[in-house]
């Protein structure tokens, strides 16, 4: 089905194949940390999509990991909090910078992208994920964006396809929760749930037969995708539904906050679970996901979202919830963070006198709204 690839090797940890019928194959081969970024792979994988989108012989790219375990469960954030602690958080600070850079790139893509989203698919992985059109999930595919537990926050374009799923997005910032396959593809974050083998699924793909669609390679794509997706039943998202827009209003942050912590004896065990991660989580990192999700309700292209992200990223490493939260979850692991303490339960009393004042207006506008400046 692959041949060996005629390009050059981007990257100790990246596979690149040439398989048939104008497809290539890119996977992630980092199994022991479930497929992190670092800095060096971003780049490589910036330089593969660049070449692939001037190469006419390439009509599409198939993008997953060589393990089911995870398609790829964030930026190495451990590398990060160590570049902050020896004074080089310029060097975070370009991660951040080429990471967008290529979600962007993507984002903007000619040529139609599918994504293998099998396993655990989260933070920098699900910023990748979601900028393909193609994003295909399985039945044990976990997807979330779990900054709340190691006070970043929801980035990788999370300040827009948040903010689009309205409530839902706002408690997924929030709380960090885990979807299921059901709830990735009730919200739009999954296209197709496939219960086929990947292999099975990568060749019919490949074997598309593109002179039968005058519509183009996209619906060529979309229609074999179609006709392997498999609905699966309710998840915990779905049965939840009525509870999360009860919680999450979007008016007043005290209210949202005090009101999904007020969940910890919800008949629900994803309820309780959402409840624990944001009364355990950084305070700092609820209060910034709130805002940005007030100003992603607007309409932003994406450049200026990554802009925006690459300003507040180059705030929040530099922030010392960002290093014990790392620390107390992967270095320690003793999963008891002394998150910055606050004077009162509000936007302004949780941030402080140091918000993260961007040159982007739109931004600054929405900490004047809420009194934060």
């Amino acid at each position: 089905m692959t041949q060996p690839s005629n390009t050059q090797q981007y990257h100790p940890d990246l596979i690149v194949e040439q398989a048939e019928n104008g497809w290539r194959i890119v996977r992630l081969n980092r199994p022991k940390s479930l497929h992190a970024l670092d800095l060096s792979i971003v780049k490589a994988l910036k330089d593969v999509f660049e070449d692939f989108h001037q190469d006419d012989t390439v009509k599409a790219i198939w993008l997953d990991s060589t393990t089911p375990k995870a398609f790829c469960a964030g930026g190495d954030v451990r590398k990060l909090r160590q570049l902050v602690l020896e004074n080089d958080a310029d060097t975070a600070t370009e991660f951040f910078k080429q990471e967008y850079a290529l979600d962007l790139l993507l984002h903007n893509y000619a040529k139609p992208i599918v994504v293998w989203g099998e396993g655990y698919v989260m933070g920098g992985g699900l910023g990748l994920f979601m900028a393909a059109p193609f994003r295909l999930v399985t039945p044990y595919s976990r997807l979330a964006m779990p900054e709340i537990n190691i006070g970043l926050y929801p980035d990788v374009g999370g300040t827009r396809f948040l903010a689009d799923r309205g409530a839902v997005g706002l408690f997924t910032g929030l709380t960090g929760s885990i979807m299921t396959s059901a709830g990735a593809y009730a919200i739009g974050w999954a296209t197709h749930i496939c219960d086929a083998q990947r292999d099975v699924v990568l060749k019919k793909v490949i074997d598309i037969d593109w002179e039968h669609y005058p519509a183009g390679d996209f619906r060529a794509i979309d229609d074999t995708l179609n006709s392997l997706h498999r609905p699966v039943g309710a998840g915990p998202l779905q049965n939840s539904l009525d509870v999360l827009h009860s919680v999450c209003r979007g008016v007043h942050f005290e209210y949202d906050y005090e009101a999904i912590i007020g969940l910890s004896d919800a008949r629900s065990d994803w309820l309780r679970q959402a409840s624990e991660n944001l009364q355990k989580g950084s305070p700092v990192t609820a209060a910034l996901t709130w805002l940005l999700w007030q100003w992603g309700r607007n309409v932003h292209s994406w450049n200026e979202v990554f802009d925006l992200e690459v300003q507040i990223s180059n705030w929040k490493i530099r922030h010392p919830d960002f290093i014990e939260g790392v620390r107390a979850r992967l270095v320690d692991k003793d999963l008891s963070p002394e998150w910055q303490k606050y004077d009162e339960l509000s936007l302004k009393g949780i941030l402080g006198a140091c918000p993260p004042i961007t040159t982007i207006e739109s931004w600054n506008a929405i900490l004047k709204q809420y009194h934060v400046i």
